[in-house]
């Protein structure tokens, strides 16, 4: 059974996890062209940036940071403050796969990689805001670098459903996209068009840290998923990758320690900001759909 976050947010705080949209499922626009001949742009939630830009704040903060492809790793931070942060300071390509997807390109997995990438936090809930005015300059971005595919990564259990609704604003304004997943109840309510679910921890959603030939494996395999979402009903494809070779889950229990020992109050913290300048979309899904267009 994959990881549910919810069931450890009640069984810690004891209250019930609330503010749960679900959403219909998206139309998806067509892919422009094979995946081998495309143009692949990257959108990452782990608030990855350069050490010496303007941070990104810790929640609700709906601006971007862009990275260019040449920006060595080793100048790069987490900025997201959530204790899954873990595996991506260890490694950064297991959020934000930037060398593995500029080694994909060199061995022809897709035309090019679209030289900046654009980075968040995402831990918002400014929905309408998110759509109305990042969205379209997102994809300002991506559009001027010619990309035929957004590739975005959630991190946090707040991120997966930002992402999402980034994904599906996208979609909905012409762009294609590819999403990764670790939280599968997550991506069956937010529904981000042609979703790849992979049974990792949290902030993974490309890979295990240093095992650079796993995170290329997984990626590569998403990719060649991407046209066969195309043309049929909105579903989830599970990617068959295992953290451990032996089959292990003790993965689970090391996450799940991260929420107990501090993770749980940074959430609780970031809730708080959430219900002051955010806003919930339970009841409102098909209303916000319609009038952001997502």
């Amino acid at each position: 059974m994959p990881y549910s976050y919810s069931r450890l947010f009640e069984e810690i705080t004891g209250r019930k996890f609330e503010n749960r949209p679900v959403f219909d499922p998206p139309n998806l626009t067509p892919l422009r062209k094979p995946v081998a001949e495309s143009t692949i742009g990257l959108f990452a939630s782990c608030g990855a940036q350069l050490a010496d830009d303007p941070p990104l704040g810790e929640t609700e903060d709906i601006s971007f940071r862009l990275i260019h492809r040449d920006t060595p790793m080793s100048r790069l931070v987490v900025a997201h403050k959530t204790k899954v942060r873990k595996w991506a300071v260890e490694d950064l390509n297991v959020a934000f796969p930037l060398e593995r997807m500029k080694e994909l390109e060199v061995e022809g997995a897709f035309r090019r990689l679209a030289h900046t990438a654009v980075s968040m936090i995402g831990s918002i809930q400014r929905f309408t805001e998110l759509v109305e005015q990042t969205v379209p300059a997102i994809k300002q971005i991506y559009d001027s670098q010619g990309v035929d595919l957004v590739f975005l990564f959630p991190f946090c259990p707040a991120c997966h459903r930002a992402t999402a609704i980034i994904a599906r604003a996208l979609e909905a304004r012409g762009l294609p996209t590819l999403s990764m997943s670790v939280l599968l109840e997550s991506a069956e309510e937010a529904k981000p068009p042609r979703t790849c679910f992979l049974d990792f921890p949290l902030g993974c959603p490309a890979g295990k840290p240093h095992e650079a030939e796993q995170q290329r494996d997984i990626l590569r395999s998403a990719l060649k998923l991407a046209a066969d979402f195309d043309g049929q009903p909105w579903h989830i494809k599970s990617l068959p990758f295992q953290w451990s070779p032996d089959g292990s889950r003790a993965w689970e229990e090391e996450l799940s320690e991260l929420y107990r020992n501090g993770g749980l109050k940074i959430v609780l913290a970031h809730r708080d900001e959430h219900h002051a300048r955010g806003e919930s979309l339970v009841g409102r899904e098909r209303e916000f759909a319609i009038r952001c267009n997502c």
